[in-house]
């Protein structure tokens, strides 16, 4: 009896010789990556390496001068109107700083995109609202606080809360650890991992913490000179002959 072979997903977002020029400073060029359905990919790489800059452009929140960014289908760079914003529908995101309007409830942040892009009514926003605070680990009791009541951890979690609320296909996490103290950093790793498992999504994470993309990721991309200087599976970034890579997780770079 012959045993069925099972296909690797399509991936949901593919980067194609993205080329991104900043005041005349060319930043990024020829940078290419995808990621599929339940798995995270990490875009790692030391300070000014273009791990931002890469967001931003998939984003389009800065221009880009050339490549593809197909998500789901959609090459974001041309495309424009319903298409280009049913395509970003699909993606959540987790911001470094967490990124809470300070004069919204954190009920009120988390319903955000359903009440004011998806005309969601108030109380059924609230009550996925509640809800994406349970699976972002933090008490209802929290609910009705403004965003400076709550400590740094918490706002990561809330942050998480809100990209989750809207239900997306591919998540981005933008050092989602940073500034945390090793607990935090700790159950924030443990909730991303968790939500990709449980959801399904996809998810990129933009961080320069090894010790996150151990925990959370399955494989890597490196960039170094404004490019991808490496790609591989979590477990062979040890064994990796990249010398910027090596420099890199040894700290001497």
């Amino acid at each position: 009896m012959m045993s069925e072979t099972k296909t690797a997903p399509d991936p949901i977002l593919s980067v194609n010789g993205l080329g991104v020029a900043l005041g005349g400073k060319t930043i990024i060029k020829d940078l290419s990556f995808d990621v599929a359905p339940g798995e995270t990919l990490a875009l790692l790489g030391g300070s000014g390496t273009g791990k931002s800059v890469t967001l931003k452009a998939i984003l389009g929140l800065l221009p880009s001068q050339a490549g593809q960014v197909e998500l789901g289908g959609v090459e974001l760079r041309t495309a424009s109107g319903r298409d280009a914003a049913m395509a970003r529908a699909r993606v959540g995101m987790l911001f470094q700083g967490a990124a809470l309007f300070d004069s919204l409830s954190v009920w009120e942040n988390i319903a955000f995109r359903l009440t004011q892009a998806e005309g969601m009514e108030r109380t059924a926003a609230r009550e996925r609202a509640l809800a994406m605070l349970d699976a972002a680990g933090l008490e209802r009791t929290l609910a009705e606080r403004r965003p400076a009541d709550l400590s740094g951890g918490q706002q990561k979690r809330a942050g998480l809360a809100r990209a989750l609320a809207a239900q997306p296909e591919i998540l981005f996490f933008d050092e989602p650890t940073t500034g945390l103290d090793p607990i935090s950093a700790g159950l924030i790793d443990a909730l991303m991992a968790d939500t990709v498992a449980r959801t399904g999504a996809a998810a990129v994470m933009i961080t320069h913490d090894i010790a996150s993309v151990r925990k959370v990721c399955q494989r890597v991309a490196f960039l170094h000179d404004g490019t991808i200087g490496w790609t591989g599976e979590v477990a062979a970034l040890d064994d990796s002959p990249f010398p910027p890579l090596q420099a890199f997780l040894t700290g001497r770079d």
